[in-house]
């Protein structure tokens, strides 16, 4: 009976709220029927909020909510609703990112089920430190850290983030980012649309700004041939160009964020990651951390609901890694990682994850709804801000979701900004000054 009641406490809400009428979505849907898709729209085969050479981070809403049935034919259902959740986590709509993404999962059997309830009830001797002081005391020990995410959950990135300082000091003065763009066109000395894809996401884009601010020197190791490669060979590519960096500079120390698996040092089943094509070239042991299996949502059904469940009962607060019997804990089994990061379930100020303070580094920020057709906010370093190529720029922050009152919500440090305040087909309404003191 416990385990039933655990179950629909944790479970039930999630499904409900998938179920109900999202008003912004709604808003776009209304918009996309009454749009014919031109021949741009037509020749895709992939959510984009890439349009032609500009951003447009309400395009993807249009392409996933708009030609939906196109796009689950053309990249498969659970790809869909993947890419969907990465480009709502561009536009500043996490928990819905969360939601779309655990719908890519596949389903559990209520065996299974049983099982994380019962593994959950017969533990003990669970202790928990905080993550970021545990990676920082052990940085001395070595010259390169790895460090994961998932693209989907900026608050993998946010993390990162609160690592830089602490780094620095210590000496780690390159950042590695599998996410920079790689090709001759690079734009590793300032944050915009050619620093690379992913880094367009607001919060990669204030880990850029961060990095570059502290002295760290961004390094882009990216196949530039990857889609006529293995995965394997992908990696032992990244590796070689992460290696390069020492080569050429032997007292380097260097921070590598990545995506998902490619920090494990083991390989999975014909995939060999670039973390061990790594340490076969170089002789070094990275130290590898994972964030992305004890996670709000994880990335599998069997993790998503192993964190829900496990959250429950020993209410995380803060990043942490887990001890069980004072040896770390493991319980998806992921291998090849030194240290596994569990992240607290995101709390929420005015519809937004409180996350997005950077650890107060950003504040709140009410923006009044002024304009009738108001449906995106939009606020970007007034020191950055150019009208001419705005489009071409990564905000600090963004969103379309309101609170009670209708104010749209923005975390945004101390500084002047100008505010853009865009309607649903992306179309500048106004644009105001603002300064956050």
């Amino acid at each position: 009976m416990k385990k039933c009641l655990l179950f629909s406490l944790l479970v039930l809400p999630f499904l409900s709220s998938l179920a109900q009428t999202y008003l912004p979505f709604e808003q776009v849907r209304k918009y996309t029927k009454t749009q014919t898709p031109n021949r741009y729209d037509s020749s895709l085969k992939f959510l984009t909020n890439r349009l032609g050479a500009e951003i447009h981070y309400l395009y993807p809403l249009y392409q996933a909510l708009g030609w939906e049935d196109k796009f689950k034919k053309t990249v498969g259902e659970k790809g869909f609703y993947a890419s969907f959740s990465k480009q709502l986590s561009f536009a500043g709509d996490y928990s819905t990112a969360i939601a779309f993404h655990s719908k890519s999962f596949d389903s559990l059997s209520p065996d299974a089920t049983t099982v994380i309830t019962d593994t959950i009830n017969k533990l003990k001797n669970i202790q928990y430190v905080p993550a970021k002081a545990a990676i920082i005391s052990n940085a001395s020990h070595y010259k390169v850290i790895m460090i994961n995410e998932s693209p989907a959950k900026p608050v993998h990135r946010a993390f990162t983030y609160s690592l830089l300082e602490d780094l620095y000091r210590e000496g780690y003065h390159y950042l590695a980012m599998e996410a920079f763009n790689n090709y001759s066109n690079k734009c590793l000395d300032s944050l915009n649309i050619l620093t690379g894809y992913y880094t367009m996401e607001p919060i990669a884009g204030e880990l850029v700004r961060k990095a570059l601010q502290l002295g760290y020197k961004l390094i882009s190791y990216e196949d530039t041939l990857a889609t006529r490669h293995t995965n394997s060979q992908r990696d032992s590519i990244q590796a070689e160009n992460i290696y390069s960096v020492i080569k050429n500079d032997p007292l380097a120390k260097i921070l590598v964020h990545a995506g998902y698996s490619h920090i494990a040092e083991e390989k999975a089943g014909d995939f060999t990651p670039m973390a061990v094509w790594f340490k076969k070239i170089s002789g070094l042991d990275p130290f590898t951390i994972d964030q992305t299996g004890m996670t709000e949502g994880s990335e599998f059904e069997y993790g998503r609901l192993f964190y829900q469940y496990f959250n429950a009962r020993y209410a995380i607060t803060s990043s942490s890694i887990i001890y069980h019997n004072k040896r770390p804990f493991n319980p998806l089994e992921e291998k090849g990682y030194d240290v596994i990061v569990m992240h607290p379930a995101s709390t929420y100020q005015h519809n937004r994850p409180t996350w997005l303070s950077l650890n107060g580094e950003r504040k709140v920020t009410l923006i009044q709804p002024t304009e009738k057709l108001l449906f995106f906010v939009q606020a970007f370093y007034e020191n950055e801000y150019d009208a001419d190529v705005i489009n071409f720029l990564v905000p600090a922050d963004q969103t379309y979701i309101t609170n009670r009152e209708g104010y749209y919500c923005l975390y945004l440090k101390p500084g002047k900004y100008k505010i853009v305040l865009r309607d649903v087909s992306y179309k500048v309404l106004a644009t105001k000054e603002l300064e956050v003191i």
